[in-house]
């Protein structure tokens, strides 16, 4: 496209956008000849980020340049994106509540301080150094305990395989959730946008788990059966 159509698109003036262009804010158009120019749809793209981080978020330009510079898998931890969206999804989602005692947790479990040593030290759960732990750690803590009277524990010895492949599963995907989240939003919607879509998205997603979990066990348990029958 050409520049009045860049404009028209972006709703950003030619001066500012030869601006952008001498201060690596855009890349260079494809030029076939001097005073003749061609512009992308990533430059639309581009103009449309930096506005709306200028308008929503009164960024500086040296602090949008090192947003658009950033490699993707790292733009995420820059920590002008969305400054205050953990401390209000936490408080959303209810991990500013009050702290239980680790004693109260001990009891619930039924086995005393080295259940809850034990769920510690493979990360299941979190004890501050006032010997405190969250409300989301005692419901994490229930499962366990659940799991234990279902009969996954003891000789059978499923609960430690079992916590240590879900804690490693639940690391690697959360990490890119959040890479996925902070890349396609970080310049598009605002904070109050953002914070809306993770609260809403951490128990759709959820449920969305769930289900497909279910599915594939059952896909698998299918799978299994028909194998057994074809070798019978």
């Amino acid at each position: 496209m050409r520049m009045r159509e860049l404009e028209k698109a972006s709703g950003v003036g030619r001066e500012t956008i030869r601006y952008y262009i001498r201060e690596g804010l855009l890349p260079e158009p494809d030029r076939v000849s001097r005073n003749s120019a061609f512009y992308s749809d990533d430059h639309v793209s581009r103009l449309r980020a930096i506005k709306r981080l200028q308008e929503e978020r009164f960024l500086p330009l040296a602090v949008i340049r090192s947003l658009l510079e950033a490699e993707d898998g790292e733009r995420w931890l820059a920590p002008e994106v969305f400054p205050m969206l953990d401390s209000m999804l936490a408080a959303r989602l209810g991990d500013g509540a009050a702290r239980v005692p680790v004693e109260t947790l001990a009891e619930l479990l039924g086995k005393g301080s080295d259940a809850v040593a034990h769920l510690s030290a493979i990360g299941m759960i979190s004890v501050d150094g006032d010997g405190m732990v969250t409300a989301r750690d005692v419901a994490i803590a229930r499962c366990v305990k659940e799991l234990g009277e279902i009969g996954f524990t003891g000789e059978l010895g499923f609960v430690g395989e079992q916590m240590r492949m879900y804690l490693d599963f639940i690391e690697w995907v959360t990490n890119q959730e959040m890479r996925l989240f902070f890349e396609r939003t970080a310049g598009q919607v605002g904070e109050a946008r953002a914070l809306d879509m993770a609260e809403r998205g951490v128990s759709v997603v959820n449920d969305l788990l769930s289900q497909l979990r279910t599915r594939a066990l059952l896909r698998k348990l299918g799978e299994r059966r028909r194998v057994a029958n074809d070798n019978s």
